[in-house]
């Protein structure tokens, strides 16, 4: 054990006996990214050529949550970066018509299951808290 890892150890221990311990840290979540495994193989969405990237829905803080849940289409790069500024009126329409597919998609496949659409729409507000239908 290196002197570094010991006076850790010894400082630890030390926390853990005061009259408030201070809180052990705690691990962050990796984020997730898209890779480019397979993007050779990817398709885009509009014209069909190869090479494309994952475009998230949603970005900014819900990125993560457009990786985990599949809310991506595959585009061509220059399409890539006109859906990314969204100051197209084309890039508006389409990132809006994304946006709501996704929701539709989301919602349906959450009453599917069994619950209500209420309660799918509650859901999917606590998920992206904005609705688009």
């Amino acid at each position: 054990m290196s002197k570094e890892q010991k006076s850790k150890n010894d400082l630890d221990k030390y926390y853990q006996q005061c009259p408030f311990p201070k809180p052990k840290p705690t691990k962050k979540k990796p984020l997730l990214s898209n890779g480019y495994k397979d993007k050779p193989q990817r398709r885009c969405w509009y014209t069909r050529t190869l090479g494309a990237e994952r475009h998230e829905i949603w970005g900014g803080p819900y990125r993560q949550t457009s990786i985990e849940m599949g809310f991506q289409v595959d585009v061509c790069p220059e399409l890539h970066a006109e859906l990314q500024a969204n100051g197209t009126e084309w890039a508006k329409t389409e990132n809006l018509r994304w946006q709501m597919y996704y929701q539709h998609w989301y919602e349906q496949k959450l009453i599917d299951t069994g619950i209500t659409p209420q309660q799918a729409r509650e859901t999917w507000m606590a998920l992206i808290g904005r609705n688009y239908l």
